[in-house]
């Protein structure tokens, strides 16, 4: 497929930003529309070194858009990097095991820049058992249950992955994660392994656990599914690195790719044998494939014929609303009509832990592989698999009331407040 030269380009700046030689020339560029691509994929503190190199003259608007985003950029990382030190210290000291996920510890340790990608929030994992003794830790240094639109904990314990804190005025948030997904999946992570073989390290001189490679590279291909869950069917279409650029996503692509390119010791008999025992083959291999094929990731070929081998892949079905989805970010992107029941479905996946357009991956969980069985139960037979279906079932209706219960409490305690009780309030904040 033909990308646009501003697609290209971006694409080029990916490949090529550490390289203080790379000198691109942006004669023909659209460059308003760079820009906004940039942006939309949160690399302009990435990209602003490198178009000053090039001694470009760039339009107002352009540099106007890039600007707001690196100064967005820096606050985030001196809000939550304060905050952040200022847990881990006290965490330390109270015993609890923390591992951070993504955003900052990515900035230091593989970015060597704070304000390159540092996120919205703090996300850090905690065993189970601490999750409490986290909540009360935060809630002593003044983040707590300050947004009234969330649900409440009890809901979030049973359904979800992590819990929510904020300051008063919404500018900080943390998410304290016991899971890297909801728990009506076929992935079977084993958490406390995760901590055995982490190791203690230092991050903005404050300490933590630090993930040994095979998980952090796990870790990384999980949420980025979890967010662009089209991609397991998808690795076939041409214009992938278009869908790519479309869903703002090209920066947690980068974030695997540099991880490689850090690390290129990394323990790969170890990473196949953890991706099957979690069942994140169909994750981990899809992405792996995305990051050798355009971000040239150093990937053995032997690894990605391992993966393949164990490849269950997607239900036809699912392969196709996968394609609507992707075609509604695509019309989006280029500025075409979207068909209104999806562009509910996607600004859904925000408000709901089941998000709308992860049904039918979460439906393989009522009818799953003999492999997760086998993870899951240590055996599998005809009992086993009626077993697993009335216990999904349960847990469906668990969940169905739960969702009504919580969100009736929800929407009465809002309106108590005068305030807004749909289900896609914004976020608002300073940062």
């Amino acid at each position: 497929m033909q990308l646009t030269p501003e697609e290209t380009l971006t694409y080029e700046f990916a490949h090529n930003w550490r390289d203080i030689s790379y000198r691109p020339n942006l004669q023909n560029i659209d460059l308003p529309r760079f820009a906004r691509i940039l942006t939309h994929n949160r690399m302009a503190v990435l990209a602003a070194p490198i178009i000053e190199r090039s001694k470009a003259e760039i339009p107002s608007d352009a540099q106007k858009l890039i600007n707001e985003q690196i100064e967005k950029y820096k606050r985030s990382a001196s809000k939550l990097g304060g905050a952040l030190v200022t847990y881990l210290k006290a965490a330390k000291t109270r015993e609890i095991p923390t591992i951070i996920l993504k955003g900052l510890w990515l900035c230091e340790k593989i970015y060597k820049d704070l304000a390159l990608r540092p996120g919205g929030d703090i996300d850090i994992l905690v065993p189970k058992n601490q999750v409490d003794a986290s909540l009360a830790l935060l809630n002593e240094q003044g983040i707590g249950e300050f947004w009234p639109n969330l649900l409440k904990d009890e809901y979030f314990t049973k359904h979800h992955l992590h819990q929510q804190r904020s300051t008063p005025d919404l500018s900080i948030w943390f998410e304290i994660h016991w899971a890297l997904d909801h728990p009506y999946t076929l992935l079977t992570v084993n958490y406390e392994s995760i901590f055995e073989r982490a190791k203690p390290a230092q991050l903005l001189g404050a300490p933590i656990q630090e993930m040994a490679l095979p998980d952090l590279l796990l870790s990384l291909a999980i949420h980025l599914v979890k967010h662009a869950v089209y991609l397991p069917s998808l690795l076939d279409r041409e214009d992938l690195p278009r869908i790519i650029l479309a869903d703002g996503m090209l920066m947690y692509y980068l974030d695997v790719a540099e991880v490689l390119k850090r690390h290129k010791d990394i323990d790969w008999e170890l990473t196949i044998q953890l991706t099957r025992d979690w069942g994140a083959v169909d994750i981990l291999g899809s992405v792996l494939q995305v990051c050798k094929k355009y971000f040239d990731a150093p990937i053995p070929d032997e690894v990605l014929s391992a993966l393949a081998k164990r490849v269950r892949g997607p239900w036809p079905i699912t392969r196709k609303l996968m394609a609507r989805a992707a075609e509604q970010k695509l019309a989006t992107y280029e500025g075409k009509p979207v068909n209104r029941f999806w562009q509910l479905m996607l600004a859904s996946n925000g408000a709901f832990i089941l998000r709308p357009v992860r049904l039918l991956e979460t439906a393989s969980y009522f009818f799953p592989p003999t492999d997760f069985l086998e993870r899951r139960y240590d055996k599998t037979n005809p009992v086993i698999r009626i077993y697993h279906l009335f216990k999904a079932l349960w847990q469906t209706l668990i969940f169905s009331w739960d969702t009504f219960y919580f969100g009736m409490e929800r929407y009465f305690r809002l309106k108590r407040m005068g305030k807004k009780t749909s289900l896609f309030n914004t976020l608002e904040t300073d940062l």
